[in-house]
């Protein structure tokens, strides 16, 4: 499996998304059980997501070229 055609951009962005969303998750519940207030939930939540996402593009990037 390549990568690089067109039609499997769409379907490993959403494969990388996913995992984010997953990863973002995980960090929210953890920071929610620690008993982090509900701002610092939030901002460890998107901080997680968007480090996975561009750990995963990159990646995938590297791969690909």
């Amino acid at each position: 499996m390549n990568g690089n055609n067109p039609s499997q951009r769409g379907v490993w962005l959403a494969i990388i998304l996913l995992a984010s969303l997953g990863g973002a998750a995980v960090a929210g519940v953890l920071f929610h059980m620690a008993g982090a207030a509900l701002l610092a939930v939030m901002g460890a939540t998107g901080a997680a997501f968007m480090g996975v996402a561009s750990l995963g593009l990159a990646a995938h990037r590297f791969m690909t070229e």
